[in-house]
């Protein structure tokens, strides 16, 4: 590990050293209760990353004429290539997605397609600190059309390698690399997958648009995590580059003004409004990783104190909703947990080792196996869970873009073993990677995921206008019903957007007084439900037809670890989740069971089914009014299954009797609230009473972003606490303060 951080700048490295040794503060970094449990976990990673070797992916792919086995080589097409099998030479063809594209007239290859270095970058970086004479990882890193790839993923890597071994690169190597960061700008949308992508708006560059969030436009400006990567890494370079230096265009001092502005500006709204690609799983760990660059390697403690902000902002806020190393609850683009862990997964294993997987043969980022960050014991006992239980959680979200705060209303609720959480949409958002409800429970070799709702894509996650959600506690009720057709003439009358939802989408101008929720609902849920019918689970014919028929079905669905087995017993599904026990009530007469055995689930396409029945059993609740009630609650509390059932089936009241006539539900939960869901077959969101309070979604945190017991974060104040010491973030001025708490 020593090699990992040897490059780190000499002010960092006081800076560290200072913290280890003198500051004694609970907010920083040097009070991390795991420092040997981290070192021990990061020891084998440089190896590990370097072993996943490079180079390979940007070869261009042909085959012998000769033979048909594949031939990888450094080509671009129409250039003469000779068969390493049989000598033969023949002319390269396409070379690929990400195979070489040009050449420049000293014969070096100018260009590749797609994004390789997302994935060849970080194991050359690591070869490299194990072996500074490693002539291949040189040469490889010396390609133009290497040096010249500073999109996202890209700039974050290039940004942890330039401050580690630009040094050891030498001066010619460092003065191709300042030209290629300062030529940077493309109309392309390098990707990792293999799909080309419709041209931009405008180019994009490293330092971005002024004027907009984190530099990128709304329309195709990129997400928010690649936004993130493009201005940590412009900020960086300019930081550490010389004067002479440009970043794509821009002179390093201008640079680092307007990036320094994008990066306070995303990061005040932050504690405003929330962020917009909150808690997600997919990308949260390309967004931490480019602000561990700025935080290792920036020169500037101003610079520095803004890393932090983002850095603990990240770690507090997802750990909050961590059970057995994978988030709960609701997400802007995630997804369920899958059977090998995501990039998430193993960054919170990383810092945290809180998970039930086997994570032996765990790899994690060249950044997190070589920064000097650590989440404070804060950060680490709350995401630890070193804290009092149950607690329960209000947070407000904006829109993707944080231009409107208190978009979507999202509730969670956290016990000793498992975690529950849900959101009320208000626009289809996202709808393929929109994890709007979610429940996990701590598993013994890996988290144990539960979510569901109307099938409209074939998928674990995606909202669908169809479905609607309300969470109290540990109970989650879930309806499916028809879209109802509605008077657009009355929606735009003057006073109906003032009367029914205060908050407006981004409509075009004759559509202002359309009220945005029932909008979305009228757009992407006007096609009637059809019905569906049971498969036979060992039929893969009629696995792979009910697969399809499915997707947009009038039928709620519930999504269970195909490894539990349901028990039905007086009408009601129950399942016994480790040291978590949960009820499911059908509020339909008809349901079924589909868990596909594994030796089929081999059988199936993917996109047939075959990735999730892998991982996920279905209870499919059927009608055109669907779905069910969710009682959760903690096995020590029960002396086995059975009570468990027996306290459902007496402490439980559930009253369908409005349900078909107006898609009401009355409900008493087992631990005794009142619960009233008022289904709203026009719009997005269920009206509701809990103990007779009525549900306010558009004030559902008083203003807050987060309102719980350990996190608050409310007009630019974050606090944070494990309930027995704390900490607040004051960044209502120009810098980010630190100081004790006050909640």
């Amino acid at each position: 590990m020593d090699i990992g951080f040897r490059k780190v700048g000499f002010i960092v490295c006081l800076m560290w050293c200072w913290q280890s040794g003198i500051a004694q503060h609970v907010w920083d970094v040097s009070t991390y209760p795991d420092e040997g449990g981290f070192k021990e976990r990061m020891a084998p990673m440089l190896q590990r990353i370097a072993g996943q070797g490079f180079g390979e992916r940007s070869l261009a792919a042909s085959k012998c004429p000769d033979t048909g086995l594949p031939v990888k080589v450094w080509a671009v097409e129409g250039e003469t290539i000779i068969s390493p099998y049989t000598g033969r030479t023949y002319m390269q063809g396409p070379t690929g997605y990400f195979g070489p594209k040009q050449r420049n007239n000293m014969g070096e290859i100018l260009a590749f397609g797609g994004d390789p270095l997302k994935y060849d970058l970080p194991p050359a970086t690591a070869a490299l600190l194990l072996d500074k004479s490693n002539q291949r990882a040189r040469s490889f890193l010396s390609i133009p059309g290497n040096l010249r790839q500073q999109y996202h993923f890209a700039c974050k890597n290039w940004a942890r390698f330039y401050p580690l071994l630009k040094d050891e690169m030498g001066e010619v190597w460092t003065q191709k690399f300042y030209h290629w960061v300062s030529a940077y700008s493309e109309y392309r949308r390098p990707s990792d997958g293999n799909r080309q992508w419709l041209s931009l708006s405008k180019a994009h560059n490293l330092v971005g648009e002024v004027g907009e969030l984190l530099g990128g436009n709304t329309l195709d400006g990129g997400t928010e995590n690649h936004k993130a990567m493009w201005r940590t890494s412009a900020l960086l370079y300019s930081q550490l580059f010389p004067n002479t230096a440009k970043i794509s265009g821009f002179s390093v001092k201008e640079a680092e003004k307007l990036t320094t502005e994008m990066i306070r500006d995303y990061l005040k709204r932050v504690l405003y409004t929330g962020n917009g690609e909150y808690d997600s799983q997919v990308y949260y760990p390309h967004s931490i990783e480019a602000f561990l660059n700025l935080y290792d390697f920036s020169p500037d403690p101003e610079t520095k104190q803004l890393a932090k902000l983002a850095l603990d902002y990240y770690f507090a806020t997802y750990g909050l909703k961590v059970i057995d190393g994978t988030i709960a609850g609701a997400q802007k683009r995630g997804y369920l947990a899958d059977v090998m862990p995501n990039e998430m997964e193993n960054m919170q294993w990383g810092f945290f080792g809180n998970t039930s997987r086997n994570m032996e043969n765990t790899v994690v980022t060249i950044q997190q196996a070589t920064t000097t960050y650590r989440p404070n014991k804060i950060i680490w006992n709350i995401t630890n869970k070193k804290l009092q239980l149950p607690f329960e959680a209000r947070m407000s979200r904006p829109f993707y873009h944080m231009d409107r705060a208190h978009a979507f209303a999202e509730t969670y609720y956290c016990s000793d073993s498992y975690a529950m959480g849900n959101v009320q949409m208000t626009i289809v958002d996202n709808p393929n990677q929109q994890m709007v409800w979610s429940m996990v429970a701590e598993g013994t070799d890996g988290p144990l995921c539960f979510s569901g709702g109307h099938p409209l894509r074939g998928s674990t996650s995606g909202h669908s206008p169809y479905t609607q959600t309300l969470q109290s506690g540990g109970t989650l009720m879930l309806l499916t019903a028809p879209t109802a057709k509605v008077d657009t003439d009355t929606l735009l009358a003057p006073n109906y957007t003032q009367k029914a939802r205060p908050n407006l989408w981004h409509l075009p101008k004759d559509e202002q007084g359309l009220n945005f929720e029932i909008r979305n609902r009228q757009k992407y849920g006007s096609k009637p439900l059809h019905e569906i019918t049971p498969p036979k689970v060992e039929s893969l014919k009629e696995i792979t037809e009910f697969w399809q028929d499915s997707k947009g079905s009038a039928s709620s669905w519930f999504y269970f670890p195909k490894e539990l087995q349901p028990q039905f017993i007086d009408g009601i599904y129950f399942f016994e989740a480790n040291r978590t026990l949960l009820a499911v009530l059908p509020l339909t007469d008809k349901h079924f069971i589909v868990n596909v055995n594994q030796e089929l689930v081999k059988k199936l396409p993917a996109k047939s089914g075959g990735r999730f029945f892998k991982r996920y059993g279905v209870i499919a609740f059927a009608g055109q009014v669907s779905g069910y009630v969710i009682e959760s609650a903690e096995k020590k509390n029960y002396e086995n299954l059975g009570a468990f059932a027996t306290a459902v089936r007496k402490k439980t009241s559930l009253d369908l009797s409005k349900l078909k006539s107006d898609y009401e539900i009355h409900y008493t939960t087992i631990g005794g609230d009142k619960v009233n869901m008022s289904y709203q077959p026009a719009g997005l969101r269920c009206k509701a009473t809990i103990n007779g309070v009525e549900q306010n979604w558009n004030n559902h945190t008083q203003g807050a972003v987060y309102d719980s017991p350990y996190i608050k974060v409310k007009n630019g104040v974050m606090e944070i606490r494990d309930g027995r010491e704390g900490y607040r973030v004051d960044f209502t001025g120009n810098l980010p303060k630190w100081g004790k708490t006050k909640f």
